[in-house]
């Protein structure tokens, strides 16, 4: 596994879920835009790291 990618990944998480905490009230897409953005972002790049790392694995058998 690669932890550059885990780290990033956890950190836009934790930084858009800090955003939305606040919000949770109401919903305005101009508000929710950028922390939704770091969240998916986030998610992405733990996916990604996590199914090239499955592959690598399956590879080595």
């Amino acid at each position: 596994m690669n932890f550059k990618n885990i780290f990033w990944g956890v950190i836009l998480i934790v930084v858009g879920a800090l955003f939305l905490v606040e919000e949770l009230t109401a919903f305005d897409f101009g508000r929710f835009f950028w922390p939704i953005l770091l969240i998916v972002t986030g998610g992405l790049l733990l996916l990604r790291n996590f199914l090239n790392s499955d592959t690598t694995n399956r590879s080595n058998i």
